[in-house]
């Protein structure tokens, strides 16, 4: 072997090898949460982890490790359905749609439907959430805010419904899709994918964030707000007159009104956030409390405390609490599961803002 051979073999090795490029693996993972950690938006970070409660193993980066590159994108929110996983990534502004067990993309991104937020699916068919895209230099709206149909068998887009502000969160009730979106609800028809009614709140200063339906089948918009000032709360809208039940200020929501269901689906958690999570203000007090959805009475004291918490999910079979110290979005987060009773059980490192936890 000459001495040029020699050169270029060293060359390819040490390409081969680059530390900073993910290996791509051909592996089938076995999870019981899909763990969204949403990562710095100027660092376009993001990355899916997935853990096992069986076993309390975490695999970490897992869809560098199966497409062999990094996401190059923020994740806001993720959904999985059957033998999907879709990732509404921001800052990058498309829908990637991976196989559940490899978590290997299926299709390539799909970028022509604005800022993916949130998606629920019915059937074959995710609806997608999406607010405006602007062009970056000019500030003109490109894609206009809307829900985005999309066909999950041939991975196309087939369909958008207006809607009446930036929408957000969403639940689907039999053929009833409920929005948050503005200043309320849109909730439209799937049978003709029209706008039934727009629901306004009378939360003026506060933004539509998250929405769930409890065992009285009324659903719960959270209103959230950036500016403070105890400007949001609740409101309750009976899912089949599409009437509003009532209306709770809430002055703990956190601005982005994360919330969730007990497994009986007769308490509502809510996220208190004393201040905004961001690297100047990484350990924010952040705690969780219950509101009884039959007697609208708030828990006296928080279920959880801790600090830096960014988001958080109650596992619907077992009503464990997961949530993390997102660190500011400087550093790695720390994942903490409770149990009902508000303790710490176990805790381990996760990835770059924390945020969503997914359960099978």
């Amino acid at each position: 072997m000459n001495k040029n051979t020699i050169l270029g073999f060293l060359l390819l090795l040490l390409v081969a090898c680059h530390p900073d490029e993910p290996k791509q693996t051909d592996k089938t993972y076995t999870y019981s949460c899909v763990i969204v950690n949403m990562g710095n938006y100027s660092e376009s970070n993001g990355s899916i982890a997935l853990y096992n409660a069986a076993t309390g193993g975490v695999e970490q980066e897992v869809y560098a490790k199966a497409n062999g590159r990094n996401l190059a994108s923020i994740i806001e929110s993720a959904t999985l359905h059957n033998d999907l996983l879709l990732l509404m990534c921001n800052n990058s502004d498309k829908l990637v749609i991976l196989n559940s067990s490899t978590m290997k993309e299926v299709c390539d991104p799909i970028t022509t439907i604005g800022v993916p937020r949130y998606a629920v699916v019915k059937g074959d068919y995710a609806y997608v959430s999406c607010w405006n895209k602007t062009n970056k230099q000019t500030g003109e709206i490109t894609i206009a805010q809307h829900i985005s149909k999309i066909n999950l068998l041939t991975k196309a887009v087939v369909g958008s419904l207006v809607t009446t502000g930036q929408p957000e969160g969403m639940v689907l009730s039999g053929n009833t899709l409920f929005v948050a979106s503005g200043d309320g609800l849109d909730v439209y028809d799937t049978n003709t994918d029209a706008l039934l009614k727009h629901i306004s709140s009378q939360f003026t200063q506060a933004e539509a964030q998250q929405v769930l339906i409890d065992k009285n089948n009324q659903v719960w918009l959270s209103m959230g707000t950036y500016t403070g000032g105890n400007a949001g709360g609740f409101m309750l809208v009976d899912a089949a007159t599409l009437q509003i039940t009532t209306q709770l200020p809430e002055p703990q929501l956190s601005f982005d009104g994360d919330i969730a269901l007990s497994p009986t689906k007769d308490n509502i958690y809510f996220l208190y956030a004393d201040g905004i999570v961001s690297g100047q203000t990484a350990e924010v007090t952040t705690q969780i409390y219950a509101i009884n959805v039959d007697s609208y009475q708030e828990s006296s004291l928080p279920i959880i405390s801790g600090v830096g918490f960014y988001g958080f999910s109650v596992d619907p079979s077992t009503g464990i609490f997961y949530t993390a110290n997102v660190n500011g979005f400087i550093t790695n987060s720390m994942t903490s599961l409770y149990n009902t009773a508000g303790t710490k059980i176990s805790e381990f490192m996760t990835g770059v803002g924390t945020s969503r936890f997914i359960f099978k």
